[in-house]
Protein backbone atom coordinates (compact mmCIF):
# COMPACT_ATOMS: atom_id res chain seq x y z
CA UNK A 1 0.00 0.00 0.00
CA UNK A 2 1.55 3.71 -1.34
CA UNK A 3 1.73 5.67 2.23
CA UNK A 4 -0.19 8.43 0.58
CA UNK A 5 -3.22 6.01 1.11
CA UNK A 6 -1.98 5.28 4.39
CA UNK A 7 -2.93 8.91 5.36
CA UNK A 8 -5.69 10.42 6.77
CA UNK A 9 -8.02 12.17 4.26
CA UNK A 10 -7.56 15.65 4.89
CA UNK A 11 -4.14 15.73 5.89
CA UNK A 12 -0.80 16.39 3.61
CA UNK A 13 2.71 16.71 4.28
CA UNK A 14 2.26 20.26 5.61
CA UNK A 15 -0.41 19.43 8.12
CA UNK A 16 -3.82 19.90 7.98
CA UNK A 17 -5.26 21.22 5.03
CA UNK A 18 -8.53 22.43 6.28
CA UNK A 19 -6.70 25.12 8.39
CA UNK A 20 -4.20 25.46 6.35
CA UNK A 21 -6.27 27.25 3.60
CA UNK A 22 -7.63 28.93 6.60
CA UNK A 23 -5.04 30.85 7.26
CA UNK A 24 -3.88 31.15 4.00
CA UNK A 25 -7.30 32.70 3.16
CA UNK A 26 -6.50 35.02 6.01
CA UNK A 27 -3.24 36.14 5.15
CA UNK A 28 -4.01 36.27 1.52
CA UNK A 29 -6.61 39.36 2.27
CA UNK A 30 -4.37 40.81 4.43
CA UNK A 31 -2.90 41.89 1.19
CA UNK A 32 -5.74 41.45 -1.09
CA UNK A 33 -9.38 41.94 -2.17
CA UNK A 34 -12.28 39.17 -0.68
CA UNK A 35 -13.45 39.07 -3.95
CA UNK A 36 -9.78 38.24 -5.73
CA UNK A 37 -9.87 35.17 -3.31
CA UNK A 38 -9.36 31.97 -5.34
CA UNK A 39 -9.62 28.31 -3.55
CA UNK A 40 -7.39 26.54 -6.78
CA UNK A 41 -5.16 29.97 -6.48
CA UNK A 42 -4.70 29.30 -2.12
CA UNK A 43 -4.17 25.31 -3.17
CA UNK A 44 -1.45 26.07 -5.63
CA UNK A 45 0.17 28.32 -3.12
CA UNK A 46 0.04 25.30 -0.42
CA UNK A 47 1.02 22.35 -2.80
CA UNK A 48 -1.69 20.42 -3.57
CA UNK A 49 -3.76 19.89 -6.16
CA UNK A 50 -6.22 21.82 -7.46
CA UNK A 51 -8.99 19.57 -6.23
CA UNK A 52 -7.59 19.05 -3.32
CA UNK A 53 -9.43 22.56 -1.25
CA UNK A 54 -13.05 21.66 -2.93
CA UNK A 55 -12.47 18.53 -0.68
CA UNK A 56 -12.78 20.52 2.49
CA UNK A 57 -14.51 23.72 1.20
CA UNK A 58 -17.16 23.17 -1.48
CA UNK A 59 -17.59 27.06 -2.57
CA UNK A 60 -15.44 29.96 -1.38
CA UNK A 61 -18.26 31.10 0.05
CA UNK A 62 -17.35 27.81 2.63
CA UNK A 63 -14.18 28.78 2.60
CA UNK A 64 -15.08 32.60 3.73
CA UNK A 65 -17.51 30.70 6.37
CA UNK A 66 -14.44 28.71 8.44
CA UNK A 67 -12.17 32.26 8.08
CA UNK A 68 -15.01 34.37 9.58
CA UNK A 69 -15.42 31.53 12.62
CA UNK A 70 -11.38 31.92 13.04
CA UNK A 71 -11.80 35.86 13.46
CA UNK A 72 -14.35 35.40 15.71
CA UNK A 73 -11.66 32.81 17.49
CA UNK A 74 -8.82 35.24 17.47
CA UNK A 75 -11.47 38.41 18.22
CA UNK A 76 -12.24 36.23 21.79
CA UNK A 77 -8.74 35.76 22.61
CA UNK A 78 -7.87 39.45 22.04
CA UNK A 79 -10.88 40.58 24.44
CA UNK A 80 -11.22 38.24 26.93
CA UNK A 81 -7.83 39.75 28.69
CA UNK A 82 -8.96 42.96 28.48
CA UNK A 83 -12.02 42.59 30.25
CA UNK A 84 -10.26 40.52 32.65
CA UNK A 85 -8.00 43.73 33.54
CA UNK A 86 -10.70 45.71 33.41
CA UNK A 87 -11.38 44.58 36.87
CA UNK A 88 -15.36 43.54 38.51
CA UNK A 89 -16.54 46.39 37.58
CA UNK A 90 -19.72 45.57 34.99
CA UNK A 91 -19.20 49.36 33.96
CA UNK A 92 -15.11 48.74 33.13
CA UNK A 93 -15.73 45.87 31.25
CA UNK A 94 -18.11 47.02 28.97
CA UNK A 95 -15.73 50.00 27.79
CA UNK A 96 -13.47 47.08 27.46
CA UNK A 97 -15.06 44.95 25.37
CA UNK A 98 -15.96 48.42 23.54
CA UNK A 99 -12.78 49.66 22.53
CA UNK A 100 -11.44 46.60 22.40
CA UNK A 101 -13.20 45.90 18.88
CA UNK A 102 -12.33 49.18 17.68
CA UNK A 103 -9.04 47.92 18.44
CA UNK A 104 -8.94 44.12 17.13
CA UNK A 105 -10.61 45.97 13.59
CA UNK A 106 -7.88 48.30 13.65
CA UNK A 107 -4.88 45.38 14.14
CA UNK A 108 -6.50 42.88 12.28
CA UNK A 109 -8.94 44.45 9.59
CA UNK A 110 -9.20 41.21 7.23
CA UNK A 111 -10.32 39.16 9.80
CA UNK A 112 -13.14 41.77 10.87
CA UNK A 113 -14.34 42.51 7.81
CA UNK A 114 -14.83 38.47 7.11
CA UNK A 115 -16.29 38.06 10.35
CA UNK A 116 -19.02 40.49 9.01
CA UNK A 117 -19.07 40.22 5.49
CA UNK A 118 -21.64 40.61 3.58
CA UNK A 119 -24.67 37.51 3.71
CA UNK A 120 -23.80 36.89 -0.12
CA UNK A 121 -20.17 36.58 0.68
CA UNK A 122 -19.84 34.38 3.62
CA UNK A 123 -22.09 31.14 3.40
CA UNK A 124 -24.70 31.79 6.12
CA UNK A 125 -25.76 29.09 6.84
CA UNK A 126 -22.79 27.24 8.41
CA UNK A 127 -23.95 26.13 11.99
CA UNK A 128 -20.33 26.80 13.20
CA UNK A 129 -20.57 30.20 12.24
CA UNK A 130 -23.13 31.06 14.08
CA UNK A 131 -22.56 29.43 16.85
CA UNK A 132 -18.89 31.66 16.94
CA UNK A 133 -21.32 34.84 16.00
CA UNK A 134 -23.46 33.93 18.65
CA UNK A 135 -20.67 33.35 21.60
CA UNK A 136 -18.61 36.18 20.07
CA UNK A 137 -21.43 38.63 21.46
CA UNK A 138 -22.37 36.93 24.05
CA UNK A 139 -19.75 38.34 26.87
CA UNK A 140 -21.01 41.64 26.23
CA UNK A 141 -24.92 40.50 26.92
CA UNK A 142 -23.32 38.78 30.14
CA UNK A 143 -21.98 42.17 31.19
CA UNK A 144 -24.84 44.66 30.30
CA UNK A 145 -26.91 42.08 32.43
CA UNK A 146 -24.82 42.14 35.27
CA UNK A 147 -24.21 46.16 35.22
CA UNK A 148 -28.53 46.08 35.40
CA UNK A 149 -28.78 43.88 37.87
CA UNK A 150 -25.99 45.87 39.88
CA UNK A 151 -28.19 48.51 39.39
CA UNK A 152 -25.41 50.63 37.25
CA UNK A 153 -26.74 50.02 33.71
CA UNK A 154 -30.75 51.40 33.00
CA UNK A 155 -33.22 48.86 32.78
CA UNK A 156 -34.74 47.43 29.67
CA UNK A 157 -33.83 44.55 26.91
CA UNK A 158 -30.27 44.01 27.88
CA UNK A 159 -30.26 42.72 24.08
CA UNK A 160 -31.35 45.55 22.33
CA UNK A 161 -29.09 47.55 24.71
CA UNK A 162 -25.96 45.38 23.89
CA UNK A 163 -26.89 46.07 19.46
CA UNK A 164 -27.26 49.85 20.26
CA UNK A 165 -23.95 49.40 21.96
CA UNK A 166 -22.63 46.98 19.16
CA UNK A 167 -24.24 48.99 16.01
CA UNK A 168 -22.28 52.56 17.09
CA UNK A 169 -18.71 50.91 18.32
CA UNK A 170 -19.15 48.82 14.94
CA UNK A 171 -19.43 51.82 12.72
CA UNK A 172 -16.25 53.29 14.14
CA UNK A 173 -14.48 50.23 13.35
CA UNK A 174 -15.90 50.14 9.70
CA UNK A 175 -15.05 53.92 9.06
CA UNK A 176 -11.67 53.30 10.43
CA UNK A 177 -10.76 50.14 8.47
CA UNK A 178 -11.76 51.18 5.98
CA UNK A 179 -9.62 54.43 6.01
CA UNK A 180 -12.63 56.89 6.00
CA UNK A 181 -11.31 59.08 8.91
CA UNK A 182 -7.66 59.86 7.73
CA UNK A 183 -5.15 59.85 10.74
CA UNK A 184 -7.32 58.23 13.33
CA UNK A 185 -6.75 54.78 11.84
CA UNK A 186 -3.17 54.28 13.37
CA UNK A 187 -3.82 52.08 16.62
CA UNK A 188 -2.78 54.87 19.05
CA UNK A 189 -5.66 57.52 17.76
CA UNK A 190 -8.50 54.67 17.15
CA UNK A 191 -7.99 53.60 21.02
CA UNK A 192 -8.25 57.36 21.71
CA UNK A 193 -11.18 57.97 19.54
CA UNK A 194 -12.54 54.67 20.81
CA UNK A 195 -12.85 55.60 24.58
CA UNK A 196 -13.97 58.82 23.55
CA UNK A 197 -17.39 56.86 21.36
CA UNK A 198 -17.58 54.35 24.22
CA UNK A 199 -17.81 56.95 27.13
CA UNK A 200 -20.59 59.00 25.14
CA UNK A 201 -22.27 55.51 24.42
CA UNK A 202 -21.81 54.82 28.03
CA UNK A 203 -23.54 57.69 29.28
CA UNK A 204 -26.98 57.21 27.56
CA UNK A 205 -26.77 53.10 29.73
CA UNK A 206 -25.88 54.73 32.89
CA UNK A 207 -28.39 54.78 35.42
CA UNK A 208 -28.85 58.03 36.72
CA UNK A 209 -29.37 59.35 40.15
CA UNK A 210 -32.67 60.19 40.84
CA UNK A 211 -32.90 64.06 42.42
CA UNK A 212 -34.58 65.09 45.38
CA UNK A 213 -37.90 66.54 45.32
CA UNK A 214 -36.42 70.17 46.78
CA UNK A 215 -33.78 69.85 43.84
CA UNK A 216 -36.83 69.19 41.43
CA UNK A 217 -38.53 72.14 42.58
CA UNK A 218 -35.69 74.28 42.22
CA UNK A 219 -35.19 73.22 38.72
Amino acid sequence: MSSSRSKKPGKYHHGDLREALVQAALRELERGRLEDLSLRALGRDLGVSPRAPYRHFATKESLLAAVAVEGLRRWEAFVMPRVAAAGPSPVAQVRAISEAYVLFAVEHPAAFRVMYAPYATVEEGSPELLRARSEGHRAALAVIIAGQEAGLLRAGDPMQLALSLWTSMHGLAVLLTEGQLGRYDRPIEAAKLSELVSGLMLEGLLVRPKRSSKARRRG
